[in-house]
């Protein structure tokens, strides 16, 4: 007599899975749509490009980094968003409503330093009822990590 139960065991998630992702109403009424960044105007990669003298191998965090911060920067009640990249510059995106966003990293200079940048967090840091920008960078040569605050709530964005 065979023993099925390791088979059943490893075909009914299988069978369950494959029913549960196929099914109509998925297809009808999707959880997300896709919006595509000519309609949003949102354009961030955060590109890495390697050689033999900087690559995964010769630095172990070369995959670590880069990061989403979400927050009302300009006080509208709308939430903005700040992206951060490894060798690119970090861009900010106000949010105008109805996911449309405009690039102004230029006007609020917060590209940054195109060190290489591994997180960001929004918050008051300083108490004056304004979001800070707080990205931390580290400098690949020599290596050392330095925490860098940018707005100060010194800058007023229309």
């Amino acid at each position: 007599m065979k023993n099925y139960s390791l088979q059943a065991l490893l075909f009914f998630p299988l069978l369950l899975g494959v029913m549960g992702c196929s099914s109509e109403k998925n297809k009808s009424n999707p959880l997300f749509k896709e919006i595509k960044s000519s309609e949003s105007g949102i354009s961030f990669e955060n590109k890495l490009s390697f050689d033999a003298a900087f690559n995964i191998y010769t630095y172990r965090n070369f995959y670590n980094g880069g990061g989403v911060g979400l927050g009302d920067v300009n006080n509208d009640g709308l939430i903005d968003i700040y992206m951060t990249a490894n060798m690119l510059p970090n861009k900010l995106f106000l949010n105008k409503g109805n996911f449309k966003f405009e690039d102004i990293t230029a006007t609020a200079k917060v590209a940054g330093t195109k060190a290489w940048s591994t997180g960001v967090s929004l918050a008051d840091v300083n108490g004056d009822g304004l979001l800070d920008i707080i990205y931390s960078i580290i400098h690949i040569k020599p290596l050392e990590v330095s925490i860098y605050a940018k707005m100060k709530g010194q800058i007023a964005i229309r």
